[in-house]
């Protein structure tokens, strides 16, 4: 068996706080050393089960948060942005199943802890087929164009919420209650290891014995995305086949959801560059 491991940060154990997530702050310190102890805990449950490959993937901000070193040497990471697929760069070799570790809510959650889609400063929303959707939903969606099951999701509650309404078998672990956005009810770091160790070869015995499927949007794909500032819609507008739906919103139609997630990519780095203008 071979798995994928997609990590984020926002839904790592104890993170509430954007200085937990920023690299130029102290706090992210301790916050990258409980991501990096979640992302063991799971390689090593996997590998104790018997995967013969695990491939993970540092998906979080310039995506270079892992300490790498601290990882079992058995572990490959895809790590550096910008990159092909972004949080599932690599997903298309061959893999069983994927395991989404510390992901977060959509942005305009309730109460869900540092909640975005994708870039906070720049999108407010993204809809596929009517449809607003958040990072796990793209995520998922295109480890299902390659056949590929998410079989286990950490995060806070809402989240776990979230990733079960899309695949109703998923194996979740819930590291946190969201009491606003910044705040949280969090368990401890190593309650949440042993409950990761736990939940692993839960999530590898459904996919084994195949409870798991994968998740395949319907297509073509018709994706909106809403800027947080016009001139973004501006300049995405001049990318051929985008159109101008509204002052900030534009569109576009995608024969499968990888097309539609790299275009949306560049879009996203091209609004993140006007800021700076």
């Amino acid at each position: 068996m071979k798995v994928f491991i997609s990590v984020d940060m926002e839904g790592i154990v104890g993170v509430v706080s954007l200085k937990h997530v920023i690299s130029d702050s102290k706090e992210y310190e301790r916050a990258r050393k409980w991501m990096t102890l979640e992302v063991k805990a799971a390689v090593e449950a996997a590998k104790e089960y018997g995967v013969k490959k695990i491939v993970v993937a540092d998906s979080h901000g310039t995506m270079i948060n892992l300490l790498i070193e601290d990882l079992p040497e058995y572990v490959d990471v895809v790590t550096g942005f910008p990159r092909a697929t972004c949080m599932v760069t690599n997903i298309d070799q061959g893999f069983d199943t994927a395991i989404f570790l510390g992901y977060h809510s959509k942005k305009g959650t309730v109460h869900s802890i540092l909640d975005h889609t994708i870039s906070g400063s720049t999108i407010q929303r993204i809809k596929v087929n009517g449809l607003e959707v958040s990072e796990f939903w793209l995520n998922a969606a295109v480890a299902g164009h390659y056949d590929v099951p998410v079989s286990l999701v950490t995060g806070d509650d809402k989240l776990t919420e979230h990733a079960k309404t899309l695949i109703p078998n998923i194996e979740t672990v819930i590291t946190k209650y969201a009491l606003g956005r910044r705040a949280a009810l969090t368990k401890h770091p190593k309650t949440i290891e042993k409950e990761i160790r736990k939940h692993v070869p839960k999530a590898l015995e459904k996919v084994k014995n195949k409870q798991i499927e994968p998740f395949k949007p319907q297509i073509p794909l018709n994706v909106e995305l809403e800027f947080t500032d016009s001139t973004m819609a501006d300049v995405a507008e001049l990318v051929p086949n985008v159109k101008r739906i509204d002052g900030n919103i534009v569109g576009y139609t995608a024969q499968n959801i990888v097309e539609a997630y790299k275009l949306m990519e560049a879009l996203i780095l091209m609004a993140i560059g006007i800021q700076k203008i």
